[in-house]
């Protein structure tokens, strides 16, 4: 499997509990979503909820709870060499393509800037499962030499970081030194049955007056292009008065995102005009 030998060694929890309350400081949450690399033209489209609840106890109209449906697309298109930190390496073309909004009469109907696409050229050796961990400078981030991007009905337009931040442009999944391997599971989903290894994340970020817990679990197969089979992520935010006690935190949202593998094509092509 992915992770023999696996050592937690990341140092990166508190800028990346940092992204959960949106501070978008450092581009330091690890990817998350892809494992491994299959042939060029296989895409893997992933579907899901994603949940909040707002709780308002002191309100007569209750608690406000909202849901909208999300698709992404994770696609690996053509290889190429290219320069990278002085060196002519293999590389290869990754684009991510995630629209959500709400369900109507079986279309999935965004609105603006509700769909977001991202290619980027990463070289094929940052894409090493759980290795990134083993490191002495884990790779936390997707590496990009080149890459566009498309947001909304915008023309696309050159991606100017040199890091492709799946957290949480993409995806809430965070994963960091907390991760722990919780071991084997078969699980069904809308793309089969796959034998999985499940890896667990818990994290948190705490000040005077709020606390956000991200829990993260990933179902990881080599039998799945890409790797990633599913996913679960729970938030919760808590608050307080600075001047109450740790104890006296009460939650305010929740917010749940539940997304798996409903198909894997093999005829990917990019959706994105760049030349």
């Amino acid at each position: 499997m992915l992770f023999s030998g696996l050592r937690r060694s990341a140092r990166f929890a508190v800028i990346a509990a940092m992204l959960v309350l949106g501070t978008l400081a450092s581009p330091a949450a690890a990817q998350g979503l892809v494992w491994n690399l299959p042939e060029s033209g296989t895409a893997v489209r992933y579907s899901g909820d994603y949940r909040q609840v707002t709780f308002r106890p002191q309100s007569e109209q209750g608690d406000i709870s909202l849901q909208w449906r999300r698709v992404l697309e994770i696609r690996c298109l053509d290889r190429e060499s290219a320069e990278f930190q002085g060196e002519n390496i293999p590389c290869v073309w990754l684009e991510y393509e995630v629209t959500t909004g709400q369900q109507v009469d079986g279309v999935l109907e965004a609105g603006p800037g509700g769909t977001r696409i991202y290619k980027v050229l990463v070289p094929e050796s940052a894409i090493n499962g759980l290795e990134f961990f083993q490191a002495d400078v884990p790779h936390a981030f997707v590496p990009v030499v080149k890459g566009f991007q498309k947001i909304g009905n915008r023309d696309a337009e050159p991606f100017a970081l040199p890091v492709l931040q799946v957290f949480p442009l993409l995806s809430q999944v965070l994963l960091n030194e907390h991760l722990t391997v919780a071991g084997e599971e078969t699980v069904n989903i809308t793309a089969g049955e796959y034998d999985c290894q499940r890896v667990d994340c818990q994290t948190n970020i705490e000040d005077l007056s709020s606390r956000v817990t991200n829990f993260s679990q990933v179902w990881i197969s080599d039998a799945m292009p890409l790797g990633t089979v599913q996913w679960k992520v729970r938030i919760d935010r808590e608050v307080k008065t600075e001047g109450d006690s740790r104890d006296e935190f009460q939650k305010r949202s929740e917010i749940t995102i539940d997304m798996q593998a409903v198909e894997i094509l093999s005829d990917a092509v990019s959706k994105l005009n760049t030349q």
